[in-house]
């Protein structure tokens, strides 16, 4: 682009460099494995500044997505830097009853169970400067106004009474039960309502939602906007009249295809494009047209993943394995699913002031946890019975050599620059798969089989804080679709109200619109595709996807009154190298006498045990809770 256009963009002002260092001025960890190093991708001539970004402000400023020093330590580990001897390692003499690598929510759930079956001394230690794996927030400060959006984890459901552990775990952890304890900014007096999301994963379309603008390409090589596509018919769509009759067929299936016991199995053993377009007969464009949805969810797309992936988020054509098709509105599915400003982040934080009250100010209520400044040295304390050690990065967890010995494991990290090593009568290795096949010594052969199956997409989450947003309001949209240049979906959202905090909805006030970017190559294999887009991740600097996000608004709503000069307040980044395990056909059930790859890992490996939302395939935080109470479990003989 020219100068000119960069000027047009609001590019012509860069951010402060202040605001980039604060986004680098993080702790050092461990993550993202198997490309090269952003140093190396960006450049020796650029910095953490050039990666970062703005990381906005508050506690989680520190911690958006990967960061740089994130994905340097991970690299460090992927190059074989800790396989040898370790010098200079630090002997801390501390000796925990259980050790948990991870905080995210199998790591944290892993503490909480191991606490509450058998008690002792715990510590969580965890590559990030932040707990919550990727359930975390973005935070803004715009005009006055306070904003929060999630990094990635979003969207929940509140048990109900006889949903079994998960409803004893959220009343434990000081979370209502009530429907009614979560409320909702109401519209400003005067405003017109539209229908407006809960959360963020309205790219899980399609569903009926009048306020839903899907953008298809016109005539002059902009975009045009179609209203509410799904719940009109497809009238107005650009769409061949095949892919529209088998579009509509797909939502109102309601005959299985196959009618065998072993229905599950049938599922695992194809592609969900296979299944699209053998099974069920439709048009070839389809699945095209649904990989970005499905990568948003399960991490690629169509021609990748298995059927029964796919049918674990009731994706189109697999309803009727589940019960019967129903097409889906945007008011049922916000009677079920909720979300909190951060996203998941409050169920992370209520789960980590559980486990160590001191770490958020304040008291136990829903308000004060999420709302609550987080007392960083309060989470690492001898007197706890629970510590929570952040921006250390385990790279070696060592077993006894002896089968059954009663000998301690040695764990190894990196923090602040140097290696220690503490003892544990057990661990729970609650971090990804990529990362534990570098640190456990001697991990038997199966297992690296296991793991090596389990191949993981990148996803970029984008949150954009908005000073106002009329230029979609008064298209009568909350949220927009297309197959453009960048992403394929954004929103805005029905704030959340916590406490005393609250966030306006108002169209003339600011808000944060989310993008949620998948990366998916049609045609090539699954690593392959993962490969590609964990590269196109790293390798494009702060300044070039802010210049895509701008541009890509333009397009959208340049037309309806949208200025990036003087519209966008900040954008902030969250990168996850590695935010889904690629669920391909076969991974959810035995073949050929071989157990399926979660089924492998599941096992002890003695005293160490493996926890991660990636065995479950469908990633989401009551799943990895449970991947952590069944480790827990399983260490203290559950």
């Amino acid at each position: 682009m020219t100068r000119a256009d960069d000027r047009m963009l609001g590019l012509h002002v860069p951010i402060a460099r202040r605001d980039f260092l604060n986004g680098s001025l993080v702790g050092v960890g461990a993550a993202l494995l198997g490309d090269r190093s952003p140093l190396e991708l960006l450049g020796a001539s650029q910095s953490a500044a050039d990666y970062t970004g703005y990381p906005g402000i508050g506690d989680y400023a520190r911690s958006n997505g990967n960061t740089w020093a994130v994905v340097e330590a991970g690299h460090q580990l992927r190059d074989g830097r800790f396989a040898g001897t370790l010098p200079n390692v630090r002997q801390t003499g501390e000796r925990y009853d259980l050790v948990v690598v991870g905080a995210g929510f199998s790591g944290l759930g892993a503490a909480h169970y191991f606490q509450k079956l058998h008690g002792g001394r715990c510590l969580v230690l965890d590559n990030h400067p932040m707990w919550g794996g990727e359930a975390k927030r973005n935070e803004f400060l715009v005009d006055g106004v306070r904003l929060v959006g999630p990094q990635g984890s979003n969207g929940f459901a509140v048990p109900s009474v006889n949903r079994g552990w998960s409803a004893e775990l959220w009343k434990a952890i000081g979370l209502p039960m009530e429907d009614d304890a979560y409320a909702y900014e109401p519209w400003a007096p005067g405003v017109a309502p539209l229908e407006i999301p809960k959360d963020n994963y309205m790219y899980q379309d399609p569903i009926a939602f009048s306020a839903h603008g899907y953008f298809v390409p016109d005539d002059t090589g902009g975009l045009r906007m179609v209203r509410d596509p799904f719940g009109s018919g497809f009238a107005a769509m650009p769409w061949p009249d095949r892919m529209k009759r088998d579009f509509t067929r797909m939502l109102s299936l309601t005959e299985r295809p196959y009618r065998g016991d072993d229905w599950e199995r049938w599922l695992d053993s194809m592609t969900y494009e296979r299944y699209l377009v053998r099974e069920l007969g439709l048009d070839p464009a389809i699945p095209r047209y649904l990989d970005p949805v499905l990568a948003s969810g399960m991490g690629l797309g169509c021609d990748v993943l298995s059927a029964y992936a796919a049918f674990q988020v009731r994706s189109p054509g697999t309803e009727p394995f589940g019960g019967s098709a129903r097409y889906r509105t945007l008011e049922s599915i916000a009677r079920i699913i909720t979300s909190f400003p951060g996203g998941n982040d409050g169920i992370a934080r209520h789960l980590v002031k559980a486990l160590v009250p001191q770490a958020i100010a304040g008291g136990a209520s829903m308000g004060e946890v999420i709302n609550g400044a987080v007392r960083f040295g309060a989470l690492d304390q001898p007197s706890s019975a629970t510590r929570v050690r952040l921006a250390a990065t385990v790279v070696r967890v060592e077993p006894p050599v002896a089968t059954g010995s009663t000998a301690p494991i040695r764990v190894t990290y990196l923090h602040e620059g140097r290696l220690a090593a503490v003892e544990a009568a057990r661990v729970v290795m609650a971090n990804g798969g990529w990362s534990t096949l570098r640190i456990v010594r001697e991990l038997p052969e199966e297992y690296r089989q296991a793991y090596a199956e389990m191949v993981r997409a990148p996803m970029l989450v984008a949150n954009v804080a908005l000073r106002d947003w009329r230029f979609m309001y008064e298209l009568g949209i909350t949220a927009a679709s297309y197959r453009d240049r960048f992403g394929f979906t954004c929103n805005v959202r029905q704030p959340m109200v916590i406490g005393g905090f609250r966030q306006p909805l108002d169209p003339a006030k600011p808000i944060v619109l989310t993008f949620y970017v998948p990366f998916v190559t049609p045609g090539k294999t699954l690593r392959e595709q993962a490969v590609l887009g964990r590269t196109t991740l790293l390798n494009t600097s702060y300044r070039e996807y802010e210049r895509q996000i701008r541009d890509q608004l333009v397009r959208l709503f340049g037309r309806s009154g949208f200025e990036p000069r003087r519209h966008i307040a900040a954008i902030t980044l969250n990168r996850w190298g590695h935010a889904y395990v690629c669920a391909a056909p076969g991974f959810f059930f035995a073949r050929n006498g071989k157990p399926a790859p979660p089924d492998v890992v599941r096992r002890p490996l003695g005293r160490i045990a493996f926890a991660n939302g990636e065995l479950h395939g469908h990633q989401n935080w009551r799943d990895a809770v449970g991947e952590g109470k069944r480790a827990a479990e399983q260490l203290v003989g559950g």
